[in-house]
């Protein structure tokens, strides 16, 4: 008996630390693209609503849940309409609206054991005010870098929080410029370390700014520039290990290497870059699900590649070493094309898993100084490990791992854990030995959730509230928790107990027992969860493997209980 016991406590050990170790981990994004300023003196952008579309395709495909909020012009209403449908103008409102539900996800996910993490991406203008404080334009309305703390990272409740903007003057409102001025840079920048990024540990953020503090766009890319390096970074381009993740090393390296070689002032970037101080090797995005991937493998004759759609829309762009593989993991599109600085070639969505066709020669036909810098010097160095080794050595971040296995998805863990929920509940079941009519009494539970597993502990004690032949009984159970249950307000399950239970016996004059007793059985139910109460009613099946006159025999178990939750 004892020998059997220890088994499901081993089994039950076993399986609590297995479930441990993979924790699931949701993704979300909220986009906010706009074009115009509310100063009269910049001029509007053409492309940042292009630019919060592909954001919410990239992000969509690679496995994050993304909202978008953009006041999109009329060729993109009529290019993008799909992807448009349902979003909402980025206003204040619709920003508090769209945070308040991210924020109500966030608690979904924390109460089913999920680990989250939102990423935040504003592509606009960014503006000083008359006092020189930073903002970013929205419709109708402004976010200060107060605002933007506290109205959006902040209420989130996200585990981890990933900031990636491309506006003029960005960083004073992330981090570290308002003005093209250098007094005014290191102190904003302090500012930043100091009372922004260092107090939020679980809070990351990457930009970039010019010697002139604009945005930069190139009609050739009909998009930011600095948001289509970053897109083509996550999509795979900064991928150095092969592991499926970019961490903040990787997409920092990826983006200094794709923009080294823009000279050009006044559109030469630099980039800054943040990982979250609680986690520095927390990745922006992870191994993506299944879909649409283009395989550049070691030894590819061609370098420098570009992958754009039917319409002409740049979806991503590398410079690969020549032993370096490269997997892009493009937007769902019926068609893409490929193409080098002298080649191209039209390769279905069927055909992408086959590997590149034969490139044709193509005709350039490049204009004017800034295009012809942004030609040259864009995605000009090749990006590999010697490069990003260079670039981590002289950096703060902490390197990716490139261990044989790294290859293999990298296992996050982060606090917060996943929740443990006591319950305390009203159990009613059949009386051992069919002694008396039934026995009742308190359970007292502690459960965890890694979505959809539950585990944990339940202990109950039952006892005959009649009696029969002035016999009364007692049962005290002790018994492992393993379970399926389904997400939502209401959640059937279905879930296995095993453990030891003690049954005592007394008859008018005389008291007998079995304190080795092992019992197992099968509940499913319903839960409901409301607020921070959840109430959990379940019917039960199971034996107790008892010993009386020497034998042991099976004892049927039936019951239901009723439990509240916290």
């Amino acid at each position: 008996m004892r020998l059997r016991l220890s088994g499901v406590v081993l089994a039950t050990t076993l399986l609590l630390a297995t479930l441990a170790s993979a924790a699931p981990l949701v993704r979300r994004a909220l986009v906010i693209a706009h074009n115009t300023s509310d100063d009269p003196s910049l001029p509007a952008l053409r492309y940042a609503d292009d630019d919060g579309v592909l954001w919410t395709e990239t992000l969509r495909r690679l496995g994050v849940e993304t909202t978008l909020l953009v006041d999109a012009d009329e060729e993109t209403l009529r290019t993008d309409a799909a992807v448009l449908s349902g979003t909402r103008p980025p206003t204040l409102e619709e920003v508090a609206r769209a945070v308040a539900a991210l924020r109500e996800d966030v608690q979904a996910d924390h109460a089913r054991g999920r680990q989250t993490d939102v990423l935040l991406i504003y592509v606009g203008h960014g503006n000083t005010d008359a006092l020189g404080r930073a903002y970013f334009t929205l419709l109708g309305g402004r976010l200060d870098r107060s605002a933007f703390y506290t109205r959006l990272v902040d209420p989130l409740g996200a585990d981890f929080v990933h900031v990636v903007v491309d506006a003029c003057r960005a960083s004073g409102v992330v981090g570290s410029r308002g003005k093209p001025d250098v007094a005014v840079l290191a102190e904003l920048r302090g500012v930043l370390e100091r009372e922004q990024l260092a107090t939020r540990p679980h809070v990351g953020a990457t930009f970039a700014e010019s010697d002139s503090g604009e945005t930069h766009e190139w009609s050739r890319l009909r998009a930011g520039v600095f948001s289509h390096v970053v897109r083509s970074g996550l999509m795979g381009g900064a991928d150095v290990n092969g592991d499926g993740a970019v961490e903040y090393s990787e997409l920092a390296a990826f983006v200094t290497a794709s923009l080294q070689e823009v000279k050009a002032v006044p559109i030469r970037l630099s980039v800054h870059a943040y990982a979250p101080s609680r986690e520095p090797r927390r990745p922006l995005v992870d191994s993506a699900p299944r879909g649409p991937s283009l395989l550049l493998p070691a030894g590819l004759e061609h370098a420098r590649i570009s992958v754009e759609d039917e319409g002409g829309r740049r979806l991503a762009d590398v410079r690969r070493a020549d032993h370096q593989t490269v997997s892009l993991r493009l937007p769902v599109r019926d068609s893409y094309w490929v193409r080098t600085p002298t080649a191209e070639a039209r390769i279905t969505l069927a055909q992408l898993g086959n590997g590149l066709p034969r490139l044709n020669p193509r005709e350039l036909r490049e204009r004017g100084p800034a295009e012809d810098a942004l030609r040259r010097g864009l995605f000009a160095i090749p990006f590999d490990r010697s490069f990003y080794e260079q670039y981590v050595a002289t950096s703060s971040f902490v390197p990716v791992d490139f261990s044989p296995d790294a290859g293999a998805p990298l296992v996050v863990h982060a606090e917060p854990r996943p929740p443990l929920v006591w319950e305390a509940g009203l159990v009613t079941q059949r009386a051992p030995l069919g002694l008396s009519p039934f026995v009742t009494g308190p359970g007292l539970a502690l459960r965890t959730t890694w979505a959809p597993y539950t585990l944990g502990l339940r202990a109950t004690y039952v006892f005959s509230p009649l009696t029969r032949d002035d016999v009364s009984l007692q049962r005290l159970s002790v018994q492992g928790l393993l379970g399926l249950q389904a997400s939502g307000p209401v959640a059937p399950f279905i879930e296995a107990a095993g453990g030891w239970s003690l049954v005592r016996v007394s008859y008018p004059g005389a008291t007998q027992g079995d304190p080795t007793v092992l019992s197992a059985q099968l509940s499913g139910g319903m839960v409901v969860q409301q607020e921070r109460l959840r109430v959990r009613v379940a019917g039960f099946l199971g034996v107790d493997v008892l010993t009386t006159d020497g034998r042991e025999r099976g004892d049927p178990i039936a019951g239901v209980e009723v439990a509240l939750g916290y």
